[in-house]
């Protein structure tokens, strides 16, 4: 059975986004995984947003397959996608979305 995972999922947008700036629209199969808003630039001049939190087994196994991550290893890791990701009708609003993931028990046991 797979463990709960900590996710730290920042994006960085182009200029300032009109659509795609709620995590469901960024990562769906984190909708109500519980992450939460940990930084909020999406007006300032280099728009960004931030959510962290911990997820369990069954969501971060549904969000490993959608995005393609390494699911049987609990060492930390970064992943970078670009743009292209997310365009919608030849553009999109993200220029890159950084997702960090942490085995949730390593985690906790740090803090």
């Amino acid at each position: 059975m797979a463990h709960p995972r900590h996710i730290a999922i920042s994006v960085r947008y182009d200029r300032h986004p009109k659509y795609g700036r709620s995590l469901a629209w960024i990562a769906p199969e984190l909708r109500d995984a519980g992450l939460e808003m940990t930084d909020d630039q999406v007006d300032q001049t280099t728009p960004s947003r931030s959510w962290a939190g911990v997820v369990d087994g069954p969501a971060f196994e549904r969000f490993a397959e959608a995005w393609r991550l390494d699911r049987a290893d609990s060492t930390p890791r970064t992943y970078v996608f670009d743009g292209m990701n997310w365009e919608t009708a030849g553009g999109s609003p993200i220029v890159y979305v950084v997702v960090e993931v942490r085995d949730a028990r390593t985690t906790i046991a740090h803090l």
